[in-house]
């Protein structure tokens, strides 16, 4: 692992979350869990809210912070309990401009360890 390739991926951020005692994974948690990178380091939970609130139910929102600061540390997960409306949020708000950020907004996904 050490060719220069840098290891951090916003869309494996499964040893990022542990470290934030937050416990996620696709549909088990009773919903679809949605990975937003890119928040600024003001965000909190009510932008999230705002964001996927018009495109269907959502249950919970968290903005990962820095213990430190209590600022933003640029992402958070949003969960939706029905996959259709989840994938419209995605679809609509992946690229979205929120101030001056663009935002990346996917599916949380696990780790997948390639031969």
């Amino acid at each position: 692992m050490a060719y220069g390739v840098k290891r951090f991926s916003p869309i494996t951020i499964d040893s990022m979350t542990s470290l934030a005692g937050v416990n996620l994974t696709g549909a088990s948690s009773g919903g679809w869990c949605i990975f937003v990178y890119n928040l600024s380091p003001e965000a909190d939970e009510s932008v999230l809210w705002q964001l996927f609130g018009p495109f269907g139910a959502v249950t919970n929102v968290k903005v990962i912070r820095d213990f430190a600061t209590n600022k933003c540390k640029g992402f958070g997960f949003v969960t939706m309990t029905n996959y259709e409306e989840a994938a419209m949020a995605i679809a609509s708000l992946n690229g979205y401009r929120l101030g001056d950020r663009i935002l990346q907004v996917s599916f949380k996904t696990s780790k997948q360890h390639k031969p």
